[in-house]
């Protein structure tokens, strides 16, 4: 699928080329927004990941998108990174090649795959100084069993997944103990987050760059703790305060992703992150504020798409300078 752009966007950066990374152009609600909002500021091209090979040379890396060069793009967004087929350890692989020649890519790989470990999560906001839950992970039944009793009420979440899906409220009593070990029966590893008490609310503020870009509160459905939209929560625009938004700021940063959706609440003890989603949904923003998500994810790839063609045309400037004189 490929799209020019049209209008004043489209006229002052027809020459960015984005390249879409999506196994799924068409049903992908997300997909088919950004690739839209990319073609109004240049052209726009989808990219299938099983397509993805890379050349290992004299001296060179070269990936190649099916019959096209990765340079015949200027930038790469990976909307949804995983293929109907091939392999996804060598899809990573390539992305990472894909980077190391150079080439502009966002969200990159390895914030991605951070964003997807809870437990990467959780280290690396500590580490970064973002307010963040207590958390641990256990591979023993008797550390779990440790590890539960030191949190108290916590919230046991697969290392890896998001929506909701597979998160329970565990207490340290005989139930939540039951309940913690028959998790590490079938996973073979637990992670587990303090809870943190809250009115059946919590925020999805949405950062590209250096900014918030949108933002909504979110209102637990009836009999229902957890805040996900698919769980049927409700939403209303959310305008936050100074703090909330250098903290979601911060908390994106620490992960190194251009965008991402930071879930956060005001506990007892102030504002704490619970999660930062790398591939965020934005369906909730746009029917409760209007705002489409695509368009300040495709202005900033496309601002850091110009100042690296402006940065590597003045190099080329000076060496062709250099080598007249």
């Amino acid at each position: 699928m490929e799209g020019e752009g049209s209008g004043p966007l489209a006229k002052r950066a027809t020459e960015i080329r984005f390249g879409i990374v999506t196994a799924w152009p068409e049903e992908d609600w997300h997909s088919r927004r950004l690739t839209a909002a990319c073609a109004r500021r240049g052209s726009a091209a989808t990219v299938d990941p099983a397509a993805l090979a890379a050349f290992v040379g004299d001296g060179a890396v070269e990936v190649r998108l099916g019959r096209r060069k990765a340079s015949s793009f200027d930038a790469f967004l990976l909307a949804r990174g995983l293929g109907r087929g091939g392999d996804p350890d060598v899809q990573f692989e390539i992305y990472r090649a894909l980077e190391g020649t150079g080439a502009l890519v966002a969200n990159r790989i390895d914030p991605l795959l951070a964003a997807q470990d809870k437990l990467r999560t959780s280290w690396l906001l500590q580490r970064a100084g973002v307010p963040t839950p207590r958390a641990a992970a256990a591979q023993t039944a008797r550390e779990a069993i440790a590890v539960l009793m030191a949190l108290g009420d916590a919230v046991a979440k697969p290392i890896t997944g998001s929506l909701g899906d597979g998160v329970l409220r565990v207490a340290p009593d005989r139930g939540g103990r039951r309940k913690v070990l028959e998790l590490m029966e079938r996973d073979g590893a637990v992670y587990m987050q303090q809870y943190v008490p809250h009115p059946g609310r919590d925020a999805r503020l949405f950062v590209v760059g250096d900014h918030l870009a949108g933002a909504i509160e979110r209102f637990a459905a009836a009999g229902e703790w957890r805040t996900n939209v698919e769980r049927g929560a409700r939403v209303r625009p959310f305008h936050p305060d100074e703090l909330l938004a250098r903290i979601a700021v911060h908390a994106a940063s620490a992960l190194g992703l251009d965008w991402a959706g930071v879930d956060l609440l005001s506990g007892p003890s102030g504002p704490t992150v619970l999660e930062v989603n790398g591939n965020p949904n934005w369906v909730g923003i746009l029917e409760a504020t209007g705002e489409d998500m695509a368009e300040p994810i495709a202005e900033h790839v496309w601002a850091r798409a110009r100042r690296r063609a402006e940065k590597i045309g003045v190099v080329r400037e000076q060496a062709g300078a250099n080598h007249g004189s």
